[in-house]
């Protein structure tokens, strides 16, 4: 995907498409079966009330598993990213769960029954749904009051010249002087955190720089805009705070999805490249009236109970049924 993102749009526009999935998923399902032993021989050790699956590859090794009666248990797949490619809809699930309306659509479309298909949001981790103070935990984090602050991540990785896109918002220092802070997210790029620190110290902005971080939430919570990548949770964990984004790396496929999702709702921009993501800062500088919208907009989009809602709603009424059964 980093070397050669335009292989991995078509592969993921055509193993979407009905014809070749349809050509590709006898393979798929023999493989995963063919590597899953330990998998199920845990299931059979220690038989599941429920199966949740957030990612693919389970949601398939169990419809797999349930096609052959080695699984009674109710499977329910939890679609993480706001579109459901083929892939993700496994045809025995008792329950599929998705983001949006429109993901739901496209599930009805490709052949699952309305009554399987829940509308709840992705799951997000408890701490995106506390009420927190933003002021108290700027403060916590060292960073200033009164000026505008832009969480910047590079989602766990180190694509779309992360480093040139902080030099360039911190440039905006000139054309916007005690306007802007900047919370900088590395993740475990380390060499990174450690130039980002220096030019952070000889920056005239407030620039705050970490490598792995446990409190993602307390961050978004902190910031007032997001400048990061396009990944269904970082999207998922960013709306739960009602935080809008704008993306400056967009791996094409399930991440393009994500950011025209989020666009499409005025929740956020589509900017590709370090000038381009600066330039959009600017204008939330520029124009704050922009800014408002789209925090609304977030807010709006924002389903922090989206784990609480698929536990209470959907697999404890599951669990329920099969209790009642003869």
């Amino acid at each position: 995907m980093r070397r050669t993102p335009w292989l991995w749009q078509i592969s993921y526009r055509l193993l979407d498409t009905a014809w070749i999935y349809r050509l590709v998923q006898p393979l798929r399902r023999r493989w995963n079966l063919s590597v899953a032993s330990a998998f199920r021989r845990r299931l059979a050790e220690r038989p599941a009330d429920a199966v949740l699956a957030t990612h693919f590859l389970p949601a398939d090794l169990c419809n797999s598993l349930k096609r052959a009666g080695a699984l009674a248990a109710p499977l329910v797949v939890v679609v993480t990213d706001l579109h459901p490619h083929r892939f993700w809809l496994a045809a025995l699930a008792e329950a599929v769960v998705v983001a949006t309306p429109q993901s739901a659509s496209v599930c009805l479309a490709r052949g699952i029954q309305a009554a399987r298909v829940h509308i709840r949001g992705i799951p997000v981790g408890g701490a995106f749904a506390s009420a927190v103070d933003p002021a108290a935990l700027r403060a916590q984090l060292g960073l200033e009051a009164g000026r505008l602050t832009v969480l910047v991540t590079s989602g766990g990785t180190t694509v779309g010249r992360f480093e040139e896109l902080v030099e360039r918002l911190a440039g905006l220092e000139r054309a916007h002087p005690g306007r802007l802070q900047l919370l900088v997210i590395c993740g475990e790029a380390e060499q990174i955190r450690r130039r980002l620190s220096a030019l952070a110290a000889r920056s005239p902005m407030p620039v705050r720089v970490h490598g792995f971080v446990e409190t993602m939430a307390d961050c978004m919570a902190a910031s007032d805009l997001i400048v990061t990548k396009a990944g269904g949770l970082t999207v998922s964990e960013a709306l739960s705070r009602g935080k809008p984004l704008i993306f400056y790396h967009v791996i094409p496929g399930q991440e393009e999805m994500n950011a025209r999702y989020v666009a499409e709702h005025r929740a956020g921009l589509i900017a590709p490249g370090p000038a381009a993501a600066a330039a959009a800062v600017a204008g939330c500088l520029s124009h704050p009236e922009r800014l408002t919208a789209m925090q609304r907009s977030a807010r709006s989009l924002s389903r922090p109970r989206a784990a609480a809602d698929i536990l209470e709603q959907v697999v404890k009424p599951l669990l329920e049924s099969v209790d009642r059964r003869p």
